[in-house]
């Protein structure tokens, strides 16, 4: 990546914010250099349950009574991504924000909805032994833990299409219903246990099944319209893989979003109905889904939808990137070893942008905490000609969001069950 480190270095505090009256009075080198300070700078934050500490809550704090939707963008995998969700619950009770929406499928998230209702995180732990990748993301005691807050009837949204092991837990659904032919969806099952267990990604429902055995399943639940919806959707979402897989990535990705905010409409007027207030949403996404702009994937996604949506209430959207620049990460693989396994941050597009924007990093290096950006001076200073210098995702970033709170010393999730 490459910035304009002579652009950078020129842009002054007058240049920012001249005006009529401004240009007459330049302000001293000292005042500069305090105005420079302010407008970009890293403030420490810490985060739990309970809600922010630090020198960065404040600015947090401030944007919320205003907001509508406060959207997390985040790299997976990071232990405190999920905390920030918590965190945010707790800032937010006061504003009726009552929903979380998750990078889930709908029937996928009825039964984490369920499961946590019933067992929390314990509960959780044991329906996912010997199929631990059956749900994304939420397959962690953190995410579990922040998740908890919100199994209740309706409060968590699953707006995904549903995840590729995802038929571990719809099969099993369905083998419980009544069916013409049971025999083939205890097959189908067995199947899929077994082609997870030893990491077989070629031998997985989605990859494997046709035309011809999506009907063969539909006909054993002929009449039964809650199993066939079920089965829709697990049709519908291995159609989008296979997009991906055939090397039409764009096409997965509109068709991926496009059924992302169909869902995400569905929950919000079900939410709407009989209440005067317009519904309050928590909600934390991969990065790309998150930011306001045109991601780097070239899908106008939930991040852009939610944007107008809040303007159309008289309200905003709040867009905060959970972005680390060291420490590790879980990774998920299929695999006979295990499904996950930590790997550290790669971060280097990110460092060089807070550096050349003036962001102590030594600062942020030698500290295990988190700090907060506000990205707005870091958008301004870089002007076009710096963005257009920027990769496509770091552009999206700066673009697409508020506020980015970084760490370099992330932790991994904690998977809920490895095998």
């Amino acid at each position: 990546m490459r910035i304009l480190r002579p652009l950078l270095a020129a842009t002054s505090a007058a240049a920012l914010f001249a005006n009529s009256a401004a240009l007459a009075d330049e302000p001293s080198q000292a005042e500069a250099t305090v105005v420079q300070t302010a407008e970009i700078a890293a403030l420490p934050l810490a985060f739990s349950e309970s809600g922010f500490e630090g020198a960065g809550a404040s600015l947090l704090r401030e944007e919320l009574q205003q907001a509508q939707f406060v959207m997390i963008g985040e790299a997976h995998g990071h232990a405190d991504a999920p905390l920030l969700l918590s965190a945010f619950a707790s800032e937010t009770r006061a504003y009726d924000f009552r929903y979380y929406a998750i990078e889930v499928g709908p029937y996928s998230a009825e039964w984490l909805q369920q499961t946590l209702l019933e067992g929390g995180e314990a509960g959780l732990a044991e329906e996912l032994s010997g199929r631990p990748l059956a749900i994304p993301f939420l397959n962690s005691v953190e995410e579990a833990r922040a998740a908890t807050a919100f199994a209740q009837s309706g409060r968590l949204w699953g707006v995904d299409q549903e995840f590729i092991g995802s038929p571990l837990i719809h099969l099993e659904i369905l083998s419980n219903m009544e069916s013409k032919n049971p025999a083939l969806v205890k097959r189908l099952e067995q199947n899929e246990r077994e082609a997870f267990a030893s990491g077989n990604q070629g031998a997985v429902l989605f990859a494997k099944i046709d035309a011809d055995g999506w009907q063969e399943l539909r006909n054993a639940f002929a009449g039964n319209s809650d199993a066939l919806d079920r089965i829709a959707a697990m049709e519908r979402s291995q159609l989008i893989y296979q997009s991906f897989v055939m090397g039409r990535g764009l096409d997965n990705n509109l068709d991926r979003v496009e059924l992302i905010r169909r869902n995400f409409l569905r929950h919000y007027q079900s939410a709407l109905q009989g209440n005067e207030a317009a519904p309050r949403v928590l909600m934390k996404f991969g990065l790309t889904h998150g930011g306001r702009a045109t991601s780097s994937m070239s899908t106008f996604d939930l991040g852009s939808l939610i944007e107008g949506m809040a303007a159309s209430n008289g309200l905003e959207a709040l867009h905060v990137a959970y972005l680390p620049i060291g420490g590790t990460a879980t990774a998920i693989m299929p695999s006979p070893e295990g499904a996950f396994s930590e790997r550290p941050v790669s971060a280097d597009e990110l460092r060089t942008l807070l550096a050349d924007s003036g962001i102590d990093l030594e600062m942020i290096d030698i500290s295990e905490g988190h700090f907060v950006i506000d990205l707005d001076p870091v958008k301004r200073r870089l002007g076009n000609a710096g963005l257009a210098e920027l990769e496509p995702m770091t552009r999206f970033l700066v673009l697409g969001f508020d506020y980015l709170i970084t760490t370099s010393s992330a932790t991994p999730t904690t998977p809920l069950a490895t095998r």
